[in-house]
């Protein structure tokens, strides 16, 4: 669970870069985690994290997530350079990358999920942990997902709705 929100966030994103796919957008909000697994992987991540450990945290902490954001958005920008909303691309897409970590502030640490959860770093290391905590109620989680990817979903679908006519009308 968890992740709904991430995608709300690309899909409510659309309107701003009609020219990009949905789903690249989509996959922004997921960069981080989409990192995290790479990390892991190489063991450069640990998860679980044992208690009073703190991981090196080289993709969701605060730091990184501005790095990441930053390298993305320039890579969607040079990636989009043939077209004349190539800025505008680089901007939203890095963007979509930070939104991650801003939807993680919101909801860590997820006791609701996983009790462990001490919250997401502002940097490497021993750097102090932060998060407003807003999944510590299975409840809150749920409606949150839920009702947050179904705003996301109506507004990209009024959007596409709002298009076809315009194209029609």
């Amino acid at each position: 669970m968890a992740g709904l929100a991430h995608a709300a966030v690309g899909l409510a994103a659309k309107p701003l870069v009609p020219k990009v796919n949905v789903g690249w957008l989509i996959l922004g909000t997921y960069m981080l985690d989409i990192l995290w697994i790479a990390f892991w992987g190489v063991g450069l991540e640990i998860w679980p994290a044992k208690p009073g450990a703190h991981p090196l945290w080289w993709d969701h902490s605060l730091l990184m997530a501005v790095v990441w954001s930053v390298f993305f958005g320039l890579l969607a920008s040079w990636l989009g350079r043939r077209s004349r909303y190539r800025t505008r691309i680089g901007i939203v897409f890095g963007l979509m990358v930070f939104s991650h970590w801003v939807l993680d502030w919101i909801t860590h640490p997820m006791t609701a999920l996983a009790s462990h959860d001490t919250g997401i770093p502002l940097a490497f290391g021993n750097s102090p942990l932060v998060g407003l905590g807003f999944y510590r109620s299975l409840t809150v989680v749920w409606v949150t997902e839920i009702g947050g990817f179904l705003a996301g979903l109506a507004i990209y679908i009024v959007w596409r709705v709002r298009r076809k006519a315009q194209e029609f009308g």
